[in-house]
C-alpha cells in the first residue's frame, strides 16, 4: 500500500486539537485485558526460538492452525530458522484451510506480493475477503488498498473507503491514514475536514509517520488547525524520528522560527513520547 504523507491542506479549521489528542473506537474498550501468552508465544517473545519452534512444531504436526501459523511467520521473515517462502507459504494455506483469518490474510498478502507463490491480484482479492469476512484488520486494509489502486478489481473508490473505515475502527494506522487522506479529498466519501481531522490523529498518536508528518502539516499551514509552530515541530520531529524525510525538511524549516529553549522543550517531549496503539493483539499467535 503506498502513503502520501504531505497532500493540499484541509480548507476550514475547526478542531481544537492539543498535541496530544488520541481517538480510541469504542470497541476497544477492554482490549489491554487480553489473555497471558501461550509457552509458545513467550519463548518467542524471549528471543528463545529453539523453544518456540519446537512446540509449535509439535502442534502444526497435529494440524493445529495457530503453530501452522505461527511456524509460517518464522519461516517468512527467518526468525531462527533459514527464510523459506515457499514453507511459509505452505504452512499459512494449511492454517487458511482451516479458516484460520490471520493465516487467509497471509495468503492473500504472498499472491499478492509473489512471496511462496505466483503473484496474483484475483487470489490475493479472494483470500483477503474470507479474511476481511472474518474480522481481520490487516486484510481489510488490504482490500481497501485493491480497490483504491485497481488491482485484481475494478478501482471502486467507495469501497476503498469502507474497507479502509473496517481497518481504521479496528485500530490500523495505516488505514487510518488512508481514509483520513481520502475524505480530506472527497474521494469515494463526501468531503469532511472534521473527519479527517480525527483519522490522521488516530493514525498520529499510534506513531503512524505519514499520519504525524501531516498533522505537522496542517499545524504549519494553520487552515485546517488554527497555525502552532511548536505543535508542528513536535508532530514533524516524531515523524522524523522514523526518518521520513519531508518531515525532516518540514521541520528543518521551523527550527529558525523557533527560540532554542522552545526546541529543546519539544525535543525533551518528543523523547519522552509513547504511542498507544489500538490495535488489540491476539496472544496465540505473532503479531
Amino acid at each position: 500500500m503506498s502513503h502520501i504523507a504531505h497532500k493540499p491542506a484541509l480548507r476550514m479549521g475547526a478542531l481544537a486539537a492539543g498535541v496530544f489528542v488520541l481517538f480510541v473506537p469504542a470497541s476497544f474498550a477492554g482490549a489491554e485485558n487480553a489473555k497471558e501468552a501461550p509457552p509458545g508465544i513467550q519463548a518467542f517473545q524471549k528471543g528463545d526460538y529453539v523453544t518456540a519452534y519446537r512446540i509449535w512444531k509439535t502442534a502444526a504436526d497435529r494440524g493445529e492452525a495457530d503453530a501452522e501459523y505461527n511456524l509460517g511467520m518464522m519461516y517468512a521473515k527467518g526468525l531462527g530458522i533459514d527464510r523459506d517462502q515457499d514453507e511459509a507459504f505452505r504452512l499459512f494455506r494449511l492454517a487458511a484451510d482451516q479458516g484460520h483469518v490471520a493465516a487467509e490474510f497471509r495468503v492473500g498478502e504472498m499472491r499478492e506480493k509473489g512471496w511462496g507463490a505466483a503473484p496474483s491480484f484475483a487470489d490475493a482479492q479472494r483470500w483477503y475477503q474470507m479474511a476481511a469476512e472474518g474480522g481481520d484488520p490487516d486484510a481489510e486494509a488490504g482490500l481497501g488498498a485493491l480497490y483504491e489502486e485497481g488491482y485484481g478489481v475494478d478501482k471502486d473508490l467507495k469501497r476503498a473507503v469502507m474497507w479502509y473505515r473496517e481497518a481504521a475502527e479496528h485500530g490500523m494506522a495505516d488505514a487510518q491514514f488512508r481514509l483520513a487522506f481520502l475524505t480530506e479529498r472527497g474521494q469515494g466519501v463526501a468531503k469532511d475536514d472534521m473527519e479527517a481531522l480525527k483519522w490522521y490523529f488516530a493514525a498520529a498518536n499510534q506513531g503512524y509517520a505519514p499520519a504525524q508528518a501531516r498533522v505537522g502539516a496542517l499545524y504549519v499551514d494553520g487552515k485546517a488547525l488554527p497555525q502552532d509552530n511548536q505543535k508542528a515541530y513536535f508532530w514533524l520531529t516524531l515523524a522524523t524520528k522514523q526518518n521520513l524525510r519531508i518531515a525532516e525538511r518540514q521541520r528543518n524549516e521551523l527550527i529558525k522560527k523557533l527560540t532554542k529553549d522552545d526546541i529543546t522543550k519539544l525535543e525533551v517531549q518528543a523523547a519522552a513520547w509513547k504511542p498507544k496503539l489500538l490495535r488489540p493483539k491476539n496472544p496465540n499467535i505473532i503479531q
